[in-house]
């Protein structure tokens, strides 16, 4: 990384994405990235490529089903 942060090819090249998939994030606002003076050169920082693996909650585990009350078998045969 250079002093100003990642260009769109090497950010690509770090997340393992194509450059244009890595635009196409960037221009929809999934991506975090810095704008230079002048808002057309884009650069990433480590912590911009970083915070794309963050882990995601994983869901809430699912209510436990109870059983319904019924009739048991009865175990007493005469």
């Amino acid at each position: 990384m250079t002093d100003g942060g990642y260009t769109y090819a090497e950010a690509a090249k770090k997340l393992r994405i194509s450059e244009s998939s890595l635009r196409q994030k960037v221009a929809e606002d999934l991506i975090p990235h810095r704008r230079l003076v002048g808002g057309r050169t884009v650069r990433f920082t480590d912590e911009d490529l970083a915070a794309v693996f963050l882990p995601v909650q994983p869901p809430p585990p699912a209510p436990l089903r109870r059983r319904r009350a019924g009739r048991r078998p009865s175990s007493d045969t005469t």
